[in-house]
């Protein structure tokens, strides 16, 4: 059936019914960040509401983590099976629909599933679903109080946010579930690891200034950068060849500091926009180039985003003989691996506590 689709005074792209097909920048900051309406639709809260798992609902159970804690920016602890964000009924449904069934079909179903998965075009919708989950770990900021304690100001932690990059993420994220074409340059860079595990295993972390994640499920992998398009494989082939067949946690954290470095000495990032294309009348989103550049390589940046990604496994880690403080501002130099020993051969992934002689 063809569709008439039009341009709101904003910028918000709407189809013959009034349905939001793509929401402009005020309209996503105003109703989905700071008024928590449906972040896929834009419907205000009311008794259809159902909400949407942060954490989808299937991973949790692969995982076994339901009811464990996961650690708030202010301290407070909260539940993974008790951890949402606001979204109706229809498409809470819809997002499983389009998104968890294949997914977790294909997670569930190991290593050689999900590569075939991949191999049969699921690659985009893979990188779609990260980018969803992605979206939804911050959007869960604007209820996440930057205080604990009530007597202070209600500032939430994401009303500090630069809500640009976020924007386009959102996009990207419900652009399936309204019809909207996705040209294929706009993808980033998927990588998908083996990591050494004994059972049940779920590990999650992101930069919202670097828009890179990490997410382990058991003994799979993937580390996502949102929005490079491709630019930091290139940038990490050779490093990406040498890798150890699979990684222990701290080499998995390494993987996604390196990604989310090689990001961040991008000079300029790509432009993203949802349009209307002049060849088919419909939405899609569209990417223009600028100029590649790179920063000259600054061994502590890679430092810096390496000792934050270690989180709490930064107790765990020896270097040169010292724990502690003092092993994680060695390791904030940029200049110490887990992945690559001095002459550049993988190091073993078997052997924790993870001990990192110094490089050179």
């Amino acid at each position: 059936m063809f569709k008439i689709y039009s341009q709101a005074f904003d910028g918000s792209i709407v189809d013959e019914t009034g349905k939001t097909i793509f929401f402009s920048f005020e309209k996503f900051q105003d109703e989905i960040c700071k008024k928590g309406h449906c972040f896929v639709c834009g419907a205000k809260p009311d008794r259809t509401f159902n909400d949407e798992h942060v954490i989808p609902n299937w991973l949790q159970r692969h995982c076994g983590i339901q009811r464990l804690t996961l650690d708030l920016p202010n301290g407070q602890k909260a539940t993974y099976g008790t951890y949402k964000i606001a979204c109706c009924s229809g498409c809470n449904s819809l997002l499983g629909d389009i998104y968890e069934t294949p997914i977790s079909e294909a997670v569930k179903g190991g290593e050689k599933a999900l590569i075939e998965f991949v191999q049969n075009g699921g690659a985009s919708l893979l990188s779609a679903w990260l980018t969803l989950i992605f979206l939804k770990v911050h959007l869960r900021d604007f209820r996440n109080r930057v205080s604990p304690d009530n007597r202070a100001p209600a500032e939430m932690i994401g009303d500090s946010y630069e809500l640009h990059h976020l924007h386009h993420v959102h996009a990207v994220a419900r652009a399936i579930t309204a019809g909207v074409e996705i040209e294929p340059n706009v993808f980033g860079t998927l990588h998908i690891l083996g990591i050494v595990s004994t059972g049940d295993l779920f590990d999650y972390c992101d930069n919202l200034e670097g828009r890179t994640l990490l997410l382990q499920a058991n003994n799979i992998a993937f580390v996502y950068v949102i929005d490079d398009c491709g630019a930091t494989s290139d940038m990490l082939v050779n490093q990406l060849r040498m890798l150890p067949r699979s990684l222990n946690r701290v080499q998995l954290r390494e993987v996604y500091a390196r990604h989310l470095a090689a990001n961040l000495h991008i000079v300029e990032s790509p432009t993203f926009g949802t349009i209307i294309s002049r060849e088919t009348g419909r939405p899609v989103i569209k990417v223009e180039f600028p100029e590649y550049k790179i920063h000259d390589y600054d061994p502590k940046v890679f430092g810096e985003v390496f000792r934050s990604a270690l989180g709490n496994l930064a107790s765990d880690v020896e270097v040169d003989g010292t724990r502690g403080e003092l092993a994680v501002e060695i390791i904030a130099t940029g200049r110490v691996s887990s992945l690559f020993d001095d002459q550049g051969n993988p190091r073993n992934s078997t052997c924790p506590p993870p001990v990192l002689p110094r490089s050179r």
